[in-house]
């Protein structure tokens, strides 16, 4: 690991797609924001990209838990080009009672694919 960049991924806006990225690091990051951003069952010739939402009326603790889960899970399958080193929850004070958490993932993208 000479280079190490970590991507934070939080507040994913994807009204900017690429279409034609410039770079294998553009196209990498594109592709895992895709993933965390579509729900599974959704794409209809592959019903298993994405994360599934089941975890959505799970008290705190356990859906956070299993969100960590989906994400590792999706990204391990359908991005291996890179490596999650983090998921967590940003606090947001005026949305704790809400019950609402705001994801925060962090990824490597590996070595070799860095240019």
């Amino acid at each position: 690991m000479n280079n190490q960049i970590f991507h934070t991924l939080m507040g994913i806006d994807l009204r900017n797609i690429n279409m034609f990225p410039n770079s294998v690091h553009e196209e990498i990051l594109q592709n895992v924001m895709m993933l965390l951003r579509t729900i599974r069952g959704t794409v209809p010739l592959d019903r298993d990209l994405g994360l599934t939402n089941t975890f959505i009326d799970d008290p705190s603790p356990r859906g956070m838990m299993r969100f960590a889960i989906f994400v590792l899970e999706t990204i391990q399958e359908y991005e291996p080009r890179v490596e999650v080193t983090e998921v967590d929850f940003a606090p947001r004070p005026d949305d704790a009672m809400d019950g609402r958490l705001h994801p925060r993932v962090v990824v490597r993208i590996f070595d070799e694919y860095i240019t």
